[in-house]
């Protein structure tokens, strides 16, 4: 068997509160998303990697004007641009149920609910009943928004405390609070940034390249020696955004992984359900996107040219779709903001003939993810 991918995995532990920065904010509280996406975990660690790797005194922003650029660690594992493509994916972590040991991922837009809090019936349908169906409960069923447990399907709408911190600039000269003056109007720095809860864990999974696996050492040690004094998220100046891993496992997944995964897809009928936000053109995942996704992910597990697969035909679909934006460290800036599907969206396919090598490449997926910006986390899928 051939190794496909190295993994690896474990638990991120909130050592103090963390702010993990969206674009939502109402007035002066800025939001902090539940969860810590791909692009955040791997920011931190591409920054304490090239600290740890860099031959020059001050890292060149512009890796490809470096004389070592062709030997960098750095470059060859995280470089998108420059004839380089990433050899490293780092994906969403959510939380962890503590009841079980399962993970807390995005609930599904086909997920239902009886409001009753008697009766809390689920439905997994694209179309709901109006009424719950108990036996004399008769209760509104609406949409669930919020998280299921992976393990024991626990259902939570928030499964992280969120905390709230009220803060202000502070003007050095004056010493006092800082005050920002527009047309002779003064107005305070006064803000609030939503924090989770220290002492919530979260799992976290990083896929990198076979060719790359004399690095999964150098990673491992990054993430346990050198992540818990670069911190993740906002902040991290005044305290905040301290972590530490635990339960670290390296892995070696051989292609036959794959082959026990790709029996259980049932090609007659199959969901493909969106774990993170997935980035594609148009507002939903069209059968000839989700083909070309599943050859360039078999190509890429089995490291040959990409698979003929038979035509699939979309039936159903529940989506959702929203922006994204992330800061990018090359230009020091906010990326623009660009629309996407929504983790939780599940599209139903139906596949016009049975293919081993579709089944394969379903099943590649669900490590290669589909989309642009898989490397930053997006594009995870399940094939249920």
């Amino acid at each position: 068997m051939t190794v496909f991918c190295n993994r690896i995995s474990g638990v991120l532990h909130v050592s103090t509160p963390l702010h993990i920065g969206s674009i939502r904010r109402v007035g002066v509280i800025k939001k902090t998303y539940p969860f810590i996406p791909g692009s955040f975990l791997r920011g931190a660690v591409g920054i304490s990697l090239m600290r740890l790797v860099c031959k020059l005194d001050q890292p060149l922003v512009n890796h490809a004007e470096c004389e070592y650029f062709d030997e960098c660690l750095y470059a060859r594992l995280f470089e998108e641009e420059h004839g380089k493509t990433s050899k490293v994916f780092f994906r969403f972590s959510y939380p962890v149920h503590l009841g079980c040991g399962g993970v807390y991922e995005p609930a599904p837009k086909n997920l239902y609910r009886c409001q009753n809090p008697q009766c809390r019936k689920t439905y997994r349908t694209f179309v709901p009943p109006e009424k719950c169906e108990v036996e004399g409960c008769e209760g509104s069923v609406k949409p669930f928004r919020g998280y299921v447990c992976s393990e024991c399907g626990d259902l939570n709408p928030r499964p992280v405390r969120v905390n709230r911190l009220t803060l202000t600039a502070v003007d050095r000269g004056k010493v006092s609070a800082a005050q920002i003056v527009s047309e002779g109007t003064a107005a305070g720095t006064l803000h609030v940034l939503e924090v989770i809860e220290r002492g919530s864990r979260f799992h976290f999974e990083i896929i990198v390249h076979p060719e790359m696996a004399e690095a999964v050492g150098i990673l491992r040690n990054v993430l346990e020696r050198m992540l818990p004094d670069e911190g993740i998220g906002g902040s991290k100046s005044r305290g905040l955004g301290k972590v530490t891993v635990e339960d670290l496992v390296v892995e070696r997944l051989e292609t036959e992984v794959l082959e026990k995964r790709a029996e259980t897809v049932d090609l007659k009928h199959f969901n493909v359900r969106l774990i993170s936000p997935v980035v594609v053109k148009g507002r939903v995942l069209e059968p000839s996107m989700l083909l070309e996704a599943a050859r360039r992910a078999y190509s890429w597990a089995f490291h040959t040219g990409k698979p003929s697969l038979p035509e699939v035909e979309r039936v159903r679909s529940a989506v959702a779709g929203e922006m994204f934006s992330g800061w990018s460290i090359k230009a020091q800036r906010r990326r623009r903001l660009m629309p996407s599907l929504s983790a939780g969206s599940i599209f139903s396919f139906e596949a016009k003939k049975y293919s081993h090598e579709l089944a394969l490449g379903l099943a590649a997926l669900e490590y290669y993810a589909l989309g642009d910006y898989k490397p930053h986390g997006f594009g995870q899928v399940k094939i249920e």
